[in-house]
């Protein structure tokens, strides 16, 4: 029994693309990375002596460069895939995402510039990524 669980494992292993798994690896390296810069960063920030000047800047784009690799990591995906229809469907998820994305930011400016509203969503790098995986399961569902 245990040889038919492993030829299973080896055929489940085996269906998962290489650029998929290059993907997964990034994504975990990159977000594992932001979550420790941020959590540093934030405890940093909220301490009793706050760090100033140019130490601060430097924190917030250190903390900014992960989700960059992120994004970077996305559209890598797109060349490295080799499937063109699976191609197709995350440059339709990634489309999607972002025009949501931009849907938040305008309606958010708006309402800044109408004086409605003066603090608005910060997190624009995180909106785009609960977005694009939203974007997945709409994208196949209509595929």
């Amino acid at each position: 029994m245990s040889d038919h669980s492993e030829q299973a494992d080896k055929i489940a292993k085996s269906k998962i693309p290489p650029s998929m798994k290059r993907y997964f690896w990034r994504i975990g390296i990159f977000m594992t990375a932001y979550m420790v810069i941020l959590i540093w960063g934030l405890s940093l920030k909220n301490s009793v002596s706050p760090p100033e000047g140019v130490f601060i800047y430097g924190l917030a784009i250190l903390t900014a460069l992960p989700m960059c690799g992120v994004f970077w990591t996305v559209f890598r995906l797109l060349v490295e895939m080799e499937d063109e229809y699976q191609r197709f469907l995350v440059a339709k998820q990634i489309m999607l995402a972002t025009a949501i994305t931009l849907c938040a930011a305008t309606i958010w400016q708006f309402l800044n510039v109408y004086d409605l509203m003066t603090e608005g969503p910060q997190w624009f790098g995180v909106i785009w990524l609960v977005t694009f995986g939203i974007a997945g399961g709409i994208v196949r569902w209509r595929a």
